[in-house]
């Protein structure tokens, strides 16, 4: 067993759910933060090729993040918390109270909380590539420059026409509020902020769910970059920046950082792979498709009907691969595995 002590935010997430696996496999304590008891059953019987897990996991039931001392009161004993939980990009009538406001207290929240526990001695935050640049960027994108860490968006003031504006905002709000809270309360611990991508990949959660289906794997951000070699009905309103991680990868960043000797404090990283260039989605998703399921596409199980539109941008990750000391998986590989979950999938439906 490790003698890290972590609690993990967000572990009924895509991403989360990959990290909180990832972490019990490494022998690591984990104290898990869920809503409510379904959530707890849920994820056990999600969690079932690890083996006997009791020594080293417990749960423990915040139903609401932003309650006054709902984190400080469950930081009993840890040393590392790795916090992706955050709010998504969902339309709503209040840009400010859904989307901006939540995402930055619910950072400066643990950051609090985490600054009067002794034994915390690092905080682990999911950031986002997004907290580069501002998102009018994309309507006139500069995609020449290459982009590194040291790049934020300042220009985060409403009103928001549009979730996915917010959405960029708030998460560039979030990061800079860390910094500041860093720089003015000096806390015993240090912090990690980790700037991925588009996260794409396979949905572990859906590995041992017998009622699991392709809609389920259909969702966001999945939906778009499938679209190409499926249905125009799963295109995106937007283009999206050609920046692709594995979800795999972002969880093994969020475990490795824990490893001060390895990654140190007071850091942020860039995750995406292909850099510096990225891909294009139409033409690499084809050509995916076509390369491994050839099959498929003749038969139009796999129509390829769809698109989604490349906003071409440069990003440097040779800090992160020189820290953390592994590439990331490439495009044409995380494709493969997503497109094989969904054909897995839909031969079950």
């Amino acid at each position: 067993m490790s003698t890290e002590r972590l609690l993990i935010t967000g572990v009924t997430g895509y991403i989360g759910f990959q990290t909180l696996v990832l972490a019990l496999e490494n022998k690591h304590y984990v104290r898990a933060v869920v809503r409510s008891e379904r959530n707890i059953s849920d994820l056990k019987s999600k969690i079932t090729t690890i083996g006997e897990i009791d020594s080293q996991l417990e749960f423990a039931i915040v139903p609401d993040f932003l309650e006054k001392d709902a984190i400080f009161n469950v930081l009993d004993g840890i040393s590392v918390i790795l916090h992706l939980a955050s709010p998504l990009a969902v339309e709503t009538d209040n840009y400010e109270n859904d989307i901006i406001n939540p995402s930055v207290s619910m950072v400066t929240s643990v950051l609090d909380a985490a600054a009067r526990v002794p034994t915390v001695r690092r905080v682990v935050l999911t950031s986002s590539c997004v907290t580069l640049i501002p998102f009018e960027w994309n309507m006139n994108p500069d995609s020449e420059k290459l982009y590194t860490v040291d790049e934020i968006n300042t220009d985060v003031a409403g009103p928001f026409t549009g979730a996915m504006q917010a959405y960029w905002a708030s998460k560039a709000l979030a990061r800079a509020a860390t910094r500041t809270f860093i720089a003015e309360r000096r806390p015993q611990f240090n912090f990690i902020n980790l700037l991925p991508g588009v996260v794409i990949g396979p949905d572990n959660r859906l590995t041992n769910d017998p009622t699991a289906n392709t809609s389920a794997l259909l969702k966001e951000t999945r939906a778009a970059v499938l679209a190409p070699v499926l249905t125009s009905s799963l295109n995106s309103s937007f283009p999206y920046v050609g920046i692709p991680v594995h979800v795999a990868d972002v969880a093994r960043a969020h475990i490795d950082a824990i490893d001060s000797n390895r990654v140190p404090g007071n850091t942020e990283y860039i995750l995406s792979s292909d850099a510096p260039e990225g891909v294009v989605w139409n033409r690499d998703a084809a050509y995916v498709a076509q390369n491994y399921f050839a099959g498929e596409v003749k038969s139009q199980v796999l129509p390829m009907k769809g698109s989604l539109t490349t906003v071409k941008w440069s990003l440097d990750t040779k800090k992160t691969e020189e820290v953390f000391g592994w590439r990331f998986t490439g495009f044409e590989e995380t494709l493969r595995q997503l497109l094989a979950q969904y054909l897995q999938l839909r031969q079950r439906e």
